[in-house]
């Protein structure tokens, strides 16, 4: 029986891409999430957000599409590439995210749980990307020996 026929869905899928979709689908959700609360108000991501909101989407989308490419083995060539803009946008996220932590928009507010795991599933994107964009083993070793 071929090997490579019979792989498994979560086969498929390297570590890198696995990482970064699932941080890229926790990017998406955190943003939609409460970030910030005061006098039992919230606000999301795209409320309390100019650009920071836009980098997240940006990223987790990034994140997302290479998951899907690889899932669907729409391109040889995309999942490199690919992690490498995920990488890119999800480091902009992960820096953008952390100022906001540390001068929120406006004083007085609370952080919310949306805040929390923005920060760690940009973290998760960026070290998906990362990851990503390494030679898979099977590679390293064929070209090895």
């Amino acid at each position: 029986m071929n090997r490579v026929a019979s792989r498994s869905l979560w086969n498929t899928l390297r570590s890198g891409e696995l990482v970064g979709a699932a941080s890229g689908l926790g990017l998406l959700v955190s943003s939609f999430l409460p970030w910030y609360s005061a006098d039992g108000v919230n606000a999301t991501a795209w409320q309390a957000f100019g650009v920071v909101d836009l980098f997240m989407a940006a990223a987790a989308f990034a994140a997302l599409s290479v998951g899907l490419a690889v899932l669907f083995r729409i391109s040889v060539s995309y999942p490199v590439a690919g992690s490498t803009v995920t990488a890119l946008f999800g480091a902009i996220a992960l820096i953008l995210i952390v100022r906001r932590l540390i001068d929120p928009p406006s004083e007085g507010l609370d952080l919310g749980v949306g805040a929390w795991l923005g920060l760690l599933s940009a973290a998760g994107v960026t070290i998906g990307g990362y990851l990503g964009m390494q030679e898979p083993r099977e590679m390293h070793a064929a070209s090895a020996g």
